[in-house]
């Protein structure tokens, strides 16, 4: 039996308004086992600020709604992103567009940078699974207690909206950590929480590994109970899916948000489709000309 309101769930599709962008091109230090840089060739890439700010400008001409700064991490963690600050902020100034960063591991000064900048959203992967931070994500010398300060102190002096993404299954398929996690977020109220579903991705040591469908149902199943934020299905997960669990969260009543689901899925749950990132609160996408 479906419980979802007809148009009640919001259908995200950034395509061509909402680009992600590579600050460091198709290079990533971690290599972490469920991506080795793959997802980076899939965005536009820019290696100085000022490709940055002149791709944006360019951008901005066709119409883009805001952009995700992202790009592969160096071995602390972090994304690069200092020298790009104050082309952010003039990004900010010149263009009337929203700006999300994926920042990883950063310091309490330089979130209080991207929030003088007007960065207005920070993604973040909150990891707390010490196999996965060393193991699979290859950052030896970090723990779990490192992206919780990353996050608490984002969430202190960082950008406005900080929006947590938990990866259901990165401990190789197996889920652990992912409930505490949850329960760590219960303190903090983000606005919005995006859960993630491990994707079996080739040329990764990770191609063959799949997360069993009824424990990532449980996760969601949690998540709802657990927190008041909304809650999006975010853009990694199996193609396989986007033909069941999409529409069995869907019917469920576990998710909000959902990011480019199937044709099908928007004509039979009568969606609203807005193109941007899936993290972009409510008071901003109704700020979107």
């Amino acid at each position: 039996m479906k419980v979802v309101v007809l148009g009640s769930i919001k259908v995200f599709i950034p395509g061509l308004k909402y680009p992600s962008i590579s600050i460091t091109g198709d290079y990533c230090s971690l290599m972490c086992d469920y991506c080795r840089a793959h997802y980076l060739r899939g965005m536009k890439k820019v290696l100085t600020p000022k490709e940055l700010y002149d791709l944006v400008r360019m951008l901005y001409k066709k119409g883009i709604n805001g952009v995700l700064v992202s790009g592969g991490f160096n071995t602390e963690g972090s994304l690069p992103i200092d020298p790009y600050i104050p082309v952010i902020k003039d990004i900010k100034k010149d263009f009337k567009i929203v700006v999300s960063v994926h920042t990883g591991l950063i310091s309490r000064s330089l979130a209080s940078k991207l929030r003088d900048a007007g960065v207005d959203i920070v993604d973040y992967e909150l990891v707390i699974d010490d196999y996965v931070i060393k193991e699979v994500m290859h950052l030896k010398s970090k723990r779990g207690e490192d992206f919780l300060k990353t996050y608490d102190e984002l969430v202190k002096y960082g950008p406005p909206y900080i929006v947590p993404h938990i990866l259901v299954g990165a401990n190789y398929g197996r889920v652990i950590t992912e409930f505490k996690a949850i329960d760590i977020l219960r303190d903090y109220n983000p606005p919005i929480t995006v859960l993630l579903i491990l994707k079996p991705t080739e040329n990764t040591p990770m191609a063959n590994v799949r997360t069993p469908t009824e424990e990532v149902i449980e996760v969601f199943k949690y998540t709802r109970k657990r927190l008041s934020s909304e809650i999006a299905l975010g853009c990694m997960r199996p193609l396989e899916v986007k033909y069941t669990l999409d529409f069995k969260l869907t019917e469920l009543g576990l998710i909000d948000r959902i990011v480019n689901p199937l044709k099908k899925f928007i004509d039979e749950f009568q969606v609203e489709i807005i193109e941007t990132c899936c993290s972009l609160p409510n008071e901003l996408i109704k700020n979107l000309s």
